[in-house]
């Protein structure tokens, strides 16, 4: 947030964050301040001219990462966005030898082909670029007198007239060249047809589907691309082993000259070397100074650093993708490091004498909680895993959502966001753009464009989901997640909860009911396609972002080659209702169904053509009906018999057979393409939470998996276990530059209403032990080791009478604060509690979401009934229950301060349950089927991943295979390391036999 000021002695406007505005009034200086050694100096003209191969070349530490072009849809190669695969390798550089390896320049605009490699003998080709010899001295004798690190650095002169009678023969040389240079414009492609028979049941499906037999070739559509000849041609430009310029291709040397300047050097640890970041970015940091390990008075976050540096109003960090996959990727091997050091402190509850012994860690891995270290880190399948299961509490609590949204990215179609493009590239702001122009600003501006993005949803939610016009009903609650599309810019996807909506309640459900459904989903949700003179501005709104295109593409047809997955096109339908299975009993009934599915087919492919030439009509559905002697209640019954689950079917016009259902005020102000489902009963929620809440990280957590199952068949040490983890989620890690810039500065990837907490209610929950340089004050037999937790502070709360509330009332009803707080500050009371240094004051805004140990009632009583009567019974200590706990559940009498009388205890603990728990089934039901989704799921997932992985690997193994420093310094062996080694020690016979025979015959 930014505060504005106005400087008397200045008639300029300035603005002041909060955080700065804060630390200025308390006389401090804030982290971020300029003068706290962060500033860099200007870039030389030297600097600014060189390409990305050329800035690789004067690197004393060169990064090797994967870098790819995010091509999806009609986005091609040149003008897709970045991401990277795989793992970040930083490797001193020779750049001495590689400099003076370089042919010598004829002439200062000399330019060769350049090939960059690890190692000469690897086949894989890290950077291929055009480069100037010339520009490469020239920054290098910048950098030489500016840069400390270059100081050593000797480049030999060259006379400028040196070799000159060698320029008539390599003038002869490039006369011959451009001879045999390639001509684009008579390059010409012969398409091969091929005729094979079509049975007339195999034409039906194709047109039932749509055109999707002229996308057989073509997955997407390509309409801006089919100008240039490098999108024609597939020649893919600006990636890893391609080079950045079509040119490249075309006027090329006939030599091609490879280096490795990094081939002699093993790779440096990214944790440990603090000259990383100004070597390996000396273009960023011409002076060496203002990198993230220098020396300051106040101190710096990584992630204060990182949003420093890429927010800031100079843009040579934010349009550098090389630097923000840096930022990120350092991001999360520090987060990774710490959670293992902080994993290595969860304990069971033990004495200062236990808490040593080494056969703890046996039992945390026994429970497969090897690789929960990765939950802290953002975008991991752990860090995904607790937030579904957050969703889940959610559900449990609030019940099903009413609505699942989807809003889409069209950052190319907002002109707001080129404008602001524009501006801050400091060209001038036009009233069109190109497409080209388009996504290259687009390209190149990547935290403008994140951050607008971010900008843009909250006013989206504040002025129309969550407030102002309330477009889509009085919204309670929501829980949002942001994922990268696979051309990397996010969109979010949302279950809201709307008060008083109606309920489906299955087969049950009655017909008052149903008719409220379809009443409310007609108020907020629509699939109207007006014409152009109706409605100008929607009409082309919907025909550019919320029409499905009718020739498909090969996400529609992932799974069957004939249907469309988002079941497209739409059933026509005169009013809103539910459309529940139709069971069969006899074989007259299912040669009625049989013949119904074959009529809709054949009325669909009758359709399909239809509107190729006209625009659809009721008249037309009509005649439709009349052809097969079907009444609409036929047509309405023949539709249950294509469903499976209950589906609901929209009110829908013929001509909006392709359009997806929307809000008319939400579509206006998005202006990009949304989808609004209403949910009917927990399959529709699960299958939903499936598709879209954990589906990019799906193939990285079966991976670890498939890691995880091999080390434990070959019984490796727990050390070496944890470093192969740590491998695999680096090695095959994929982000886009989006994606990376929001992992890296800490901006939300996710958004919820209400705050979700942990109760470790059980007497035996794992528990953090305190500092060692604290244990190592304590006596062996004391057992106050550890840190302490929400359950601590319950029973450590005041002795007020309104405080005499069970446990899961504490957690949802109050905040955890510091004993030191300004009680100005907080709008309800404070109170300390009784011994630990905390308060408590109660919640302002909503109550919290509970999550808690989960037990089952049937093989596990005693904790199921303990763990219960933990959470909804009040008691200041463990020691008012009696054992066992299942009968002072059923049996036992306690006193009730609220009401003033004995009570039962099951009665008090049901009261108290029912508001946690209310929807305890259906949110069963719903992680039931969700796990028996993901389970059906898994072998499909996992042959796609063996074939991505066998695709990827070519060229890429060399240098996974090498060592990396910083896995080795993150699982690196402690003098008091907790860690329970499985694997055996091996020793010579020699030394074994002298030690066998020195046993005795029990022994």
């Amino acid at each position: 947030m930014l505060l504005y000021c106005l400087d008397k002695n200045e008639s300029e406007n300035k603005w002041i964050c909060i955080l700065c505005s804060t630390k200025i009034k308390r006389k401090q200086i804030p982290s971020r301040a300029v003068i706290n050694n962060l500033q860099v100096c200007e870039i030389p003209a030297e600097l600014k001219k060189l390409n990305d191969l050329e800035k690789h070349l004067i690197a004393l530490r060169l990064p090797f990462m994967k870098i790819v072009n995010l091509v999806s849809g009609k986005i091609s190669h040149k003008f897709a966005q970045k991401g990277t695969k795989g793992p970040l390798h930083i490797v001193p550089s020779d750049v001495e030898d590689t400099v003076m390896s370089l042919p010598r320049p004829i002439d200062k605009s000399m330019m060769i082909r350049l090939q960059l490699k690890r190692r000469l003998k690897y086949k894989a080709v890290w950077e291929e670029q055009l480069i100037n010899p010339n520009d490469i001295r020239q920054a290098l004798t910048v950098l030489k007198e500016k840069h400390p690190g270059y100081k050593y650095v000797q480049i030999e002169d060259i006379k400028e007239n040196y070799l000159i009678s060698d320029k008539n023969e390599s003038n002869q040389e490039n006369e011959i060249n451009n001879s045999n240079a390639i001509d684009i414009e008579e390059i010409t492609c012969e398409k091969s047809s091929t005729s094979t028979e079509i049975t007339n049941d195999d034409h039906i499906n194709r047109l039932a589907l749509g055109d999707v037999q002229d996308c057989k070739n073509d997955s997407e559509e390509m309409d801006e691309d089919n100008d240039d000849i490098r999108a024609k041609y597939n020649i893919g430009t600006d990636s890893c082993i391609q080079p950045a310029d079509f040119s490249d291709l075309v006027m090329q040397e006939s030599k091609l000259h490879t280096v490795a300047p990094a081939e002699k050097n093993k790779l440096t640890a990214l944790l440990s070397d603090n000259t990383i970041e100004a070597l390996a970015f000396p273009h960023l940091f011409p002076d060496g100074r203002g990198s993230f390990d220098e020396k300051r008075q106040c101190k710096l976050g990584w992630k204060e650093y990182c949003k420093l540096r890429l927010f800031s109003s100079d843009s040579r960090f934010a349009s550098d993708s090389n630097y923000i996959f840096f930022l990120k990727y350092l991001a999360d091997l520090k987060q990774t490091f710490s959670s293992i050091n902080i994993a290595f402190r969860k304990k069971l509850t033990l004495n200062v004498g236990q808490s040593s012994d080494d056969g703890q860690m046996k039992f945390l891995l026994g429970k497969d909680m090897i690789y929960r270290h990765f939950q802290s880190v953002r975008g991991s399948p752990q860090y995904w895993q607790q937030r579904l299961k957050d969703l889940f509490a959610m559900t449990r609590q609030l019940g099903c959502p009413t609505y699942f949204v989807t809003f889409s990215c069209a950052d190319l179609r907002w002109k707001e966001f080129i404008d602001s493009f524009v501006r801050h590239t400091g060209e001038k702001v036009k009233d069109s753009y190109s497409f080209a122009e388009k996504a290259r600003l687009l390209r190149t501006n990547p935290v403008i464009a994140s951050r607008m993005f971010e900008g843009r949803f909250n006013n989206l939610m504040k002025l129309f989901i969550k407030g102002g016009s309330y477009s889509l009903g009085q919204v309670s609650d929501w829980f949002c997640r942001i994922e990268m599309q696979f051309r990397g810019s996010p969109h979010s996807h949302m279950p809201l909860w709307v008060e008083h909506a109606p309920k489906y309640n299955g087969v049950n459900t009655n017909t008052k009911t149903r008719d409220e459904i379809a009443r409310f989903c007609d108020k907020y949700i629509t699939t109207r396609f007006p014409s152009a003179t109706e409605d100008n501005e929607l009409h082309n709104i919907i025909k550019d972002v919320q029409t499905h295109s009718r020739s498909h593409s090969k996400s529609c047809l992932k799974y069957h080659n004939t249907i469309c997955r988002f079941s497209f096109p739409r059933p026509v339908a005169r009013r809103t209702f539910i459309c529940e299975p139709f069971q069969s009993d006899n074989d007259e009934c299912k040669e009625r169904v049989q013949q119904a599915k074959k009529n809709l087919k054949e009325m669909n492919a009758t359709m399909n053509m239809l509107e190729k030439d006209k625009t659809l009509l009721w008249s037309d559905f009509d005649s439709l009906l009349c052809k097969y002697n079907w009444t609409y209640d036929d047509y309405e019954w023949s539709l249950t018999v294509v469903h499976r689950r209950p589906t609901l079917i929209h009110k829908r016009e013929p001509n909006a057979r392709w359009v997806n259902q929307y809000d008319e005020e939400l579509l206006r102000a998005w202006n990009a393409n949304i989808d609004i489902q209403f949910v009917l009963d927990p399959y529709a929620c699960a299958k939903y939470l499936m598709s879209y809440t954990t589906k990019p990280e799906r193939e990285m957590s079966l991976l670890l998996e498939a890691t995880h199952k091999e080390c434990r068949e070959g019984n490796i040490s727990v050390r070496e276990e944890m470093k192969k983890l740590t491998g695999t989620f680096f090695n095959h890690r994929q982000v886009s530059v989006q994606e990376a810039i929001y992992r890296a500065t800490g901006m939300p990837l996710t958004y919820s209403s209400r705050k979700v907490l942990f109760i470790p209610s059980h007497s035996n929950s794992c528990r953090f032990l305190k500092p060692q340089h604290i244990l190592k004050q304590m006596d062996d037999e004391n057992s106050d080791i550890y840190m302490s937790n929400l359950a601590d502070k319950y029973f450590d709360r005041p002795l007020d009478s309104d405080l005499n509330i069970c446990m899961a009332d504490f957690a949802s009803d109050y905040d955890i604060v510091s004993a030191n707080i300004s009680t100005k500050k907080t709008k309800s009371t404070v109170k300390k509690l009784q011994t630990l240094p905390f308060a408590i004051k109660k919640r302002c805004n909503k109550k919290a979401i509970t999550r808690y140990p989960f037990f089952n009632r049937e093989t596990d009583q005693e904790n199921y009934f303990e763990n219960l009567l933990v959470l909804y019974l009040p008691i200041r200590n463990r020691d008012e229950f009696k054992k066992p706990y299942q009968l002072y559940y059923e049996n036992g009498i306690v006193y009730d301060y609220h009401q003033n009388c004995n009570r039962k205890v099951k009665d008090i603990v049901s009261e108290n349950r029912k508001k946690y728990e209310c929807h305890f089934d259906v949110s069963k039901e719903m992680e039931s089927i969700f796990n028996e989704l993901a389970t059906q799921s898994k072998e499909d997932d996992w042959a796609d991943v063996v074939a991505n992985i066998e695709k990827n690997r070519l060229g890429q193994n060399e240098i996974e295979n090498e060592e990396n420093p910083d896995f080795e310094l993150i699982h690196k062996k402690k003098k008091n390391n907790n860690i329970f080694d499985l694997k055996q020690s091996c020793h010579a016979s020699n030394e074994i036999r002298p030690l066998l025979e020195s046993m005795s015959e029990e022994q």
